[in-house]
């Protein structure tokens, strides 16, 4: 048995665990969720860290088979599809770039308008 498993018990580790999953779909950004959870449940913080990274480790492992047509895709596929998403992403801020312009061309005529 784990020394963390042992020190603090299954159960509490899976509610610890649920309850860091469970804030972190509402709110991805928030810093204080290991902090908070752990002072909740009388966790170590650090403890808390390692059982969510072991689950998130888990749950890539289990999904990756699932992902497309069930290939292992190599490092150098991972990089190339990366590149490309990334690509997307500049080619979508600046197209949101020229619409927020377009917004306040347009504004302003309506305004003169008025």
């Amino acid at each position: 048995m784990a020394p963390s498993s042992a020190r603090y018990g299954a159960a509490v580790k899976d509610l610890a665990v649920s309850e860091v999953e469970r804030r972190r779909l509402l709110n991805p950004r928030d810093r204080t969720i290991y902090r908070e959870v752990a002072g909740q449940f009388g966790v170590g913080e650090q403890s808390l860290r390692l059982w969510m990274k072991k689950r998130d480790a888990e749950r890539l492992e289990a999904a990756e088979p699932a992902a497309g047509s069930g290939e292992v895709i190599s490092p150098e596929q991972m990089q190339s599809e990366l590149q490309a998403l990334r690509r997307q992403i500049q080619k979508l801020r600046t197209e949101n770039d020229v619409l927020k312009r377009a917004f306040v061309v347009f504004s302003s005529e309506w305004a003169r308008d008025k």
